[in-house]
């Protein structure tokens, strides 16, 4: 792991974002785990969320290979603010986009906020977590009817390396649907790794994520 990265996992650990038991994901699934980015609330949380993602992005993708910063509603629209932002700082000017759940009927009449969408448009996505990939393909699809866009990347803070519920690689079905490419800061492999021996995760919830990760893992 990069130095980013085990720097991101430690933050997520020191706000509260990152926790272990048992919890009921909104898949159903009972995991030994569970991730919440709303936590990450303060301006200086916010920051360096922001500074990951400008990281993972400059390593991952040239900056003409994208016009714009998209983040879904909800948890995706400080994540797009504050990365263009963090981008921007890097020399990298990017404008944002993210859009409402109901359109609006009145003033600025429309499905999106920030810059336009319109036809050629390059827009990456930013997301907490990928578990199955609804929200994002439920964002993809809004933007897409209304102009034709094409999505270099999808970056998201924590990949959770799990299957369908066809039983098939959530990601890689994703990618191949969408002609598109997802990276993550982190892995839950990689969280565990990092964390393994630490007082952080108890042995029962390593067992417990050997158990989950045999069921649903990719």
């Amino acid at each position: 792991m990069q130095k980013f990265q085990e720097d991101f996992i430690d933050l997520a650990i020191f706000a509260g974002a990152l926790k272990f038991g048992s919890f009921t994901l909104k898949s159903g699934r009972q995991s030994p785990y569970y991730f919440n980015s709303g936590v990450f609330y303060t301006g200086e949380f916010s920051n360096a969320l922001a500074s990951v993602f400008a990281e993972l992005i400059a390593r991952k993708i040239h900056a003409d290979k994208f016009d714009t910063v998209f983040g879904p509603a909800y948890k995706g629209i400080p994540l797009c603010v504050s990365t263009s932002m963090a981008l921007a700082k890097k020399g990298v000017n990017k404008p944002w986009c993210f859009n409402r759940k109901e359109a609006k009927e009145h003033g600025d009449k429309g499905n999106f906020v920030g810059a336009p969408v319109s036809d050629g448009s390059r827009i990456i996505i930013l997301d907490d977590v990928f578990t199955t990939g609804g929200a994002k393909e439920e964002a993809m699809a809004q933007l897409q009817s209304v102009a034709k866009v094409s999505f270099p990347g999808v970056f998201i803070l924590l990949d959770r390396q799990e299957k369908d519920s066809e039983g098939k690689n959530a990601i890689a079905e994703f990618e191949k649907k969408h002609k598109t490419k997802v990276y993550s800061v982190i892995t839950a492999d990689e969280i565990f790794e990092h964390l393994k021996g630490t007082t952080h995760i108890p042995e029962a919830v390593l067992v417990d994520y050997k158990k989950y990760k045999k069921q649903y893992g990719v």
